[in-house]
């Protein structure tokens, strides 16, 4: 798995592409790519005394051996400082790894190149654009006129304009959005990639490069595959290797994780295979039935693992990955994959990921990219029977180097980038898909517990700014920024009695905490204020459904004694009336209780959901195995699968959420022989909660799916 160039090249023979990936993008779209690296000492004829020591680092780099290149390039260098021909080659070899201040530094010692190589300038032009830096980008390239190029070398000419100005377009405009890197006990150094996260998102497993381990062929350490945890903080602790995955001898990455954890899919040397986790905590690994002899990168099994996407480049000789489908037929084995025309490039195109939403973003370095990967994403339209067209999600989780292995869960993102704030070459990062938060509280005199009411409260951020005022209690309600520094202000009749510096750290929990009190006169709180809200699709972070705080008693101010007043005389008291004789009626019968057939006195058990989950956890599997074990035994009898949701999210999302758990239960039953006309399904979201969803324990109960008999009378 190489995380990189896309200047790559093989031209050694290879097998015939195996038949089932036939009417896909053939070689013909090749002459699309760019392959520079072999041709481009056409243009040194002008250095031939040096050429002939070089031909070796441009046989590394054809190959896309950036650091075996570099460590030929190196001794040549030192002993010829006015070797421009040898800076050139080593800046675009960092350019490629993403060291770009290193990269512009040789490229600038480079310049008298340019005068005989005009394709100078386009290389020189993408480090800027990498770098973030596009007005010198722009201007690099302008150094240059297309008809100066020779016709094969005009394509990338083309390709580093266009991902000029789709950095233009896309990044004045960013998100508002929180992109943070993941830290020091998750990146180095190296490169740190590839990650997928455990069920309840506080476990990572990813993939390193890092110094120490095996060289590979290509001059880089071998990938590794490591984990970590999250701590009640919500911060990383120190990674470490995944028990059961040596990574001592081949280059190894994982891809996806699911079914509680229990089953892993993975990149090992250009195919991929699932591994499955036994009882005993032992992961047994298989190869998928359509791993070819070329580059089979990344895959995403999805719809209840009827439906896989993954990206190969079976169909090329040289590298460029595509996009394609299948389904699991009804042998259990997987159809021929299709390739998906609509969404693949003569760029890469890799990384498929498949949201709960059922949104599918990949990563593709052509569209309308920025540069390097950028990641986009698309819907399918049922209806036409393909995908909608992709769209750029733009800055800031786009920039111009490579970003991609994207995944969402709610709110919640991660994302691999080579962006130049990093630890190393390609760090990861998480994505908060917000960057303000409703946090509400009381304010509070310190040393008399009392409440100060009908004060300023003023939030200062880097470049927004909050206000509110508390009411006679004491509380307030506002927004917020979320993981960054602020100066908080309060006010009370023209005077500043509480000013200081905080952040508000956002931690996903199964619950809504957004109280926060100040106190005002002593040094009680902390500077870092940690609020918790549920991880869903569809939160709208200034909006929560939640109660506002209760106020302290306000200070009353003392009130006039009333004038006294003259008591009026007393009237006279009315006759009592006679007392009028209990009516007694008969009591109405009570309403006749509908009982639903109850079969061999089995109660039909109801399956529980995590928050926004629709996976069944193992502890409902022997529950669900008593009830397929009594529908098998009575084809007379016949059951509704009924789906629930709480009350958090919009009805539409809910109605989706509730069909999607149903379904699992339904293919549950169906697989363990349970004939599909016993049973009836239905989606009642929302609507029928059984408890309150104003306490977690509520809602927790109201995510379920419902089993009951049907009466056919």
């Amino acid at each position: 798995m190489n995380f990189g160039s896309d200047l790559q090249t093989n031209h050694q023979q290879i097998d015939q592409p195996v038949d089932y990936f036939s009417n896909s993008t053939l070689i013909s779209d090749q002459m699309k790519r760019i392959v520079l690296l072999t041709l481009l000492s056409v243009f040194l004829m002008g250095f031939a005394m040096q050429a002939q020591n070089l031909n070796k680092v441009y046989g590394a780099m054809d190959e896309g051996d950036y650091e075996v290149a570099l460590g030929l390039l190196e001794p040549i260098m030192r002993k010829k400082p006015k070797n421009y021909e040898a800076k050139m080659l080593a800046a675009i070899c960092h350019t490629e790894r993403y060291r770009l201040e290193e990269a512009i530094t040789l490229f600038k010692e480079a310049a008298p190149v340019g005068k005989d190589v005009p394709f100078y300038y386009v290389k020189f032009a993408k480090a800027y654009l990498l770098d973030e830096q596009v007005a010198e980008a722009e201007k690099t390239i302008r150094s240059v006129r297309m008809q100066d190029l020779e016709e094969f070398l005009r394509p990338e000419y083309i390709l580093v304009s266009n991902n000029i100005q789709n950095a233009k377009k896309y990044l004045p405009n960013p998100a508002d959005i929180i992109i943070k890197n993941l830290g020091p006990n998750i990146n180095s150094e190296g490169n740190e990639y590839s990650q997928v996260v455990t069920e309840d998102q506080r476990g990572i497993y990813f993939t390193a490069r890092r110094e120490g381990a095996k060289v590979g062929d290509d001059g880089e350490p071998i990938e590794q595959v490591l984990s970590a945890d999250m701590n009640d903080k919500d911060e990383w602790n120190k990674d470490k290797p995944l028990e059961g995955f040596n990574g001592s001898r081949t280059n190894e990455a994982p891809i996806q994780l699911s079914n509680g954890d229990s089953k892993l899919i993975t990149f090992i040397d250009e195919d991929l295979f699932i591994y499955t986790k036994d009882d005993n905590g032992r992961w047994k690994r298989e190869a998928f039935q359509f791993n070819s002899k070329r580059w089979d990168s990344h895959a995403f099994i999805y719809n209840n693992e009827q439906s896989m996407i993954f990206a190969s480049d079976v169909n090329h000789t040289v590298e460029n990955l595509d996009l394609y489908i299948t389904h699991k037929g009804d042998n259990g084995k997987w159809t021929r994959p299709q390739p998906i025309a609509e969404l693949n490039t003569p760029l890469n195109d890799d990384a498929p990921f498949v949201a709960e939403d059922g949104t599918l973003y990949f990563s593709s370095r052509g569209h309308d990219s920025m540069g390097g990967y950028d990641i986009f994403k698309t819907t399918y339209d049922s209806t036409a029977g393909k995908f909608n067209p992709p769209v750029n999600m733009g800055a800031p989780i786009n920039l111009p180097n490579d970003d991609t292995f994207f995944t969402l869960y709610g709110k919640n993102a991660y994302l691999s980038s080579s962006r130049p704030d990093g630890y190393g070459q390609v760090d990861i990062y998480r994505i908060i898909m917000f960057s303000e938060s409703q946090v509400q509280g009381r304010l509070i005199d310190c040393e008399g517990d009392k409440p100060i009411g009908n004060a300023k409260v003023t939030v200062v951020g880097r470049e927004d700014e909050f206000t509110a005022t508390s009411d006679a209690s004491g509380v307030y309600k506002m927004d917020m920024p979320i993981e960054q520094d602020f100066t908080l202000r309060i006010e009370k009749d023209g005077q500043v009695i509480y000013e200081r510096d905080h952040e508000v750290r956002v931690l996903f929990r199964d619950e809504f905490d957004i109280n926060q009190d100040f106190y005002v006169g002593c040094e009680r709180g902390e500077d870092v204020l940690y609020i918790t809200m549920i991880n869903s699709f569809d939160l709208d972070p200034t909006n929560l459904p939640v109660a506002p705080p209760e106020g302290l008693a306000p200070v009353a101010e003392p009130e006039p004694e009333p004038e006294p007043t003259p008591e009026p005389e007393p009237e006279p008291e009315p006759e009592p009336e006679p007392a009028k004789k209990e009516e007694v009626s008969a009591e109405e019968p009570p309403a006749p209780v509908v009982v639903p057939p109850v079969a061999d006195k089995i109660e039909l058990p109801n399956v529980y959901f995590d928050f926004d989950r629709h996976t069944i956890k193992s502890e409902f599997f022997e529950r669900l195995d008593e009830a397929a074990e009594l529908l098998t035994s009575r084809r007379d009898l016949r059951i509704m699968v009924a789906g629930h949701t709480d009350a958090y999210g919009t009805n539409p999302y809910n109605v989706a959420l509730g069909q999607r758990r149903y379904t699992e239960v339904y293919n549950y039953l169906l697989n363990k022989g349970v004939n599909a006309d016993q049973m009836e399904v239905k989606t009642f979201s929302e609507d029928t909660p059984i408890q309150s969803n104003r306490t977690i324990r509520g809602r927790a109960f109201n995510r379920r799916v419902m089993l009951y008999f049907i009466d056919e009378d």
